[in-house]
């Protein structure tokens, strides 16, 4: 048996040995801007870029950048660009997308946006930061088709602006509220009109019920979620998670990510 054990352990080492013999060597730069597919090939062993990439490649439905760890700013703006994905990227300062045609963006392991994290995009529907957990200011603005943010480890956004955003779920938005700092002026006045205007509302319904008898019970269990309007974030989880696999699942990302 010990024979054995110490044979598989030198298998082991033996394979390790090849398999870091065998990876490709991997670039620091200092900046990029992508603007056709041979500018897209030359990142495929980047895994830093300290300053700004730039990614304005237009006519290509799907990019991947298999490496690239760390960067400073990342600006995604690429007319017919459908879905892009970094599946390796764990910290960046900056993030901006924005456009009209980008359906899916992938960041499985990203933990930190330590400045801004801006999203200025028309048809994407879902957003997975699986990994997120600090973000310097977080910016959801005029996204029509947006429905769902998951963000199960988010923790920590110094500050927030949502806006324009017609479609998506106040559970969700409520979950980003939540673990943010400080808000806008703006957004303070509104959050307070609205507890006011609940507190009003809370009072006359108060006074209706003590001026009318109660009503009869039905049988039956009722239950109701907060406010009796909105769900929580995790009671709407199962079925909006289950919706964004079958978004990304044309584009083959649940390989990966799953």
């Amino acid at each position: 048996m010990r024979f054995q054990s110490s044979l598989f352990i030198l298998f082991l080492s033996v394979f390790s040995a090849i398999s870091v013999a065998n990876e490709q060597p991997c670039r620091s730069i200092e900046w990029a801007r992508l603007e056709n597919n041979r500018d897209v090939e030359r990142m495929k062993d980047v895994c830093e870029v300290r300053q700004s990439l730039a990614i304005f490649v237009d006519g290509v439905n799907e990019l991947t950048f298999p490496r690239l760890k760390r960067a400073g700013l990342i600006n995604i703006e690429s007319n017919g660009l459908e879905a892009i994905a970094f599946p390796k990227l764990e910290q960046a300062r900056d993030i901006y997308l924005s456009g009209s045609d980008l359906k899916v963006a992938e960041f499985p392991v990203l933990e930190t946006v330590s400045a801004r994290l801006a999203i200025q995009e028309r048809n994407v529907q879902f957003l997975n930061f699986p990994s997120l957990k600090r973000v310097g200011r977080f910016i959801l603005q005029g996204c029509l088709n947006l429905e769902f943010v998951f963000a199960d480890k988010l923790y920590d956004i110094a500050s927030i602006r949502m806006d324009g955003n017609p479609a998506l779920n106040p559970a969700s938005a409520e979950n980003l509220k939540s673990v943010t700092r400080v808000m806008s002026a703006e957004e303070i006045a509104y959050i307070q009109n609205a507890q006011e205007e609940m507190r009003l509302f809370k009072r006359k319904l108060l006074e209706k019920s003590l001026t009318e008898s109660p009503i009869r019970p039905t049988g039956h269990p009722t239950h109701f979620d907060s406010f009796g309007l909105i769900k929580s974030y995790y009671e709407w989880y199962p079925y909006e998670y289950d919706r964004y696999w079958g978004a990304i699942g044309p584009w083959g990302y649940w390989l990966f990510f799953r």
